[in-house]
């Protein structure tokens, strides 16, 4: 998780939380646990939540992590295997919730997985929310510019906007790491050439399709 702030052609990072402590790892971990494909499956836990209750938000957040108010987290790791190992998620992260990960080959989706995802939705949503709130608070500005894999939550982006906290909100259209190598681009243009921005008060994106499509054969 980052905050930076951005004037002109410059940006200047102000907080960083590192890996491990990771808002999208830890959502990633219940997708893992939900039977869904980890990088890919997210947006099918952000799907389910409206069907369950948020019987395990509190949970959460007293075993899974320490929680400020200002947003800021530090995961517990004796839950999570991510770091070391080769699945998201341990035995003690199962146990704490009382089911094994559902195997999506043989079952079903019920009602406990979708308050899993209920929950783990609602604990994000108030992870952004803090997050968002306490920096509109502390630096005042009015535009907020969101990206990486979590900015594609488009419930939590929604609550942010319905709380009016900022007069201008603008989501990067590929905001998981695909857009990564955009980001890569701009920066190496705007921060190390010190090329200025042209425009800057019109969305130059206008969208998430960017030239032509070629064919492998052509490439």
């Amino acid at each position: 998780t980052t905050v930076a702030i951005g004037k002109n052609n410059k940006l200047e990072m102000i907080k960083e939380i590192h890996f491990p402590h990771s808002l999208g790892l830890l959502y990633s971990a219940f997708t893992y646990y939900t039977g869904f494909k980890v990088n890919s499956g997210e947006y099918k836990v952000m799907g389910l939540a409206p069907y369950g209750k948020p019987k395990y938000k509190d949970l959460i957040i007293k075993e899974l992590m320490d929680l400020k108010e200002d947003g800021s987290f530090k995961l517990n790791m004796k839950y999570f295997n991510y770091a070391t190992g080769l699945t998201m998620t341990n035995k003690k992260f199962s146990n704490l919730f009382g089911q094994p990960v559902r195997d999506p080959k043989k079952d079903l989706l019920n009602n406990f997985h979708m308050d899993i995802a209920s929950s783990i939705q609602a604990v994000t949503e108030e992870i952004v929310m803090r997050l968002t709130t306490s920096i509109a608070n502390e630096y005042k500005i009015k535009n907020l510019c969101l990206a990486g894999g979590v900015a594609l939550n488009c419930v939590a982006n929604g609550k942010i906007l319905k709380e009016k906290i900022f007069e201008n909100i603008w989501v990067q259209p590929a905001a998981g790491d695909a857009g990564g190598s955009l980001g890569a681009a701009l920066a190496y243009w705007h921060i190390d050439l010190n090329q200025k921005r042209i425009n800057v008060l019109k969305d130059n994106m206008q969208g998430a399709y960017l030239g032509n499509f070629f064919s492998n054969d052509e490439i």
